[in-house]
């Protein structure tokens, strides 16, 4: 599997939906193969915890090459260690109740899992919260072009300073879950212009 330059192995992808399946090229089909190849398997809850966990233990043993690896081990890290109670609390908040960059960030980590961008499924995600912290920098390598630039182009005004200023029970997680946005986010950009730099020697 191809590596992060943060020195992590990229996990399998979980797709439930393509937000932008008309716009991915296809490969096209092989004259010598007789029929396709079957749908990806998604991946079962024990083999997100052991790619999630291998993850995390090549980052963490890894220098970091970059600032903006640095930055995400330490978004990932705090991101990790937020308690069940925190995630859950996703559960029982009105939309209307939250701020607009509340929103936002349970839209996007809907992506990261694979699913259709609404707050509503963000908070069904947030019942099993094991699963919601399976996030890593190979969530974001399986989003698509377009998928990518939507965290970017929606995450990119907000201020974690505005949901702390929130009410909502819900903030604890969210003031974590939106730096891990903008710090894997950087580091995905400096990894793909990374790969476009001509190696030297």
């Amino acid at each position: 599997a191809e590596e992060q330059p943060s020195g992590r192995a990229v996990a399998g992808c979980r797709r439930r939906h393509t937000m932008a399946s008309a716009s991915e090229p296809e490969a096209a089909p092989s004259a010598s193969v007789s029929e396709a190849p079957p749908p990806e398997k998604r991946q079962t809850k024990a083999e997100k915890k052991e790619a999630a966990d291998a993850f995390s233990d090549r980052l963490n043993s890894t220098p970091a090459a970059c600032s903006e690896a640095e930055a995400f081990r330490t978004a990932d890290d705090t991101f990790k260690g937020v308690s069940d109670a925190a995630i859950s609390a996703l559960c029982s908040v009105s939309a209307e109740a939250l701020p607009a960059g509340a929103l936002v960030v349970m839209e996007c980590w809907c992506l990261l899992h694979g699913e259709p961008p609404s707050v509503s499924k963000c908070q069904e995600l947030a019942k099993d919260p094991g699963d919601f912290r399976l996030v890593g920098m190979s969530s974001m390598q399986c989003l698509s072009t377009e998928e990518f630039a939507t965290i970017v182009e929606r995450t990119s005004g907000l201020d974690v300073k505005e949901l702390e200023a929130s009410q909502t029970p819900a903030k604890e997680a969210l003031v974590l879950m939106l730096p891990w946005l903008f710090a894997a986010s950087k580091l995905h950009q400096w990894a793909q212009e990374a790969r476009a730099k001509p190696e030297e020697d």
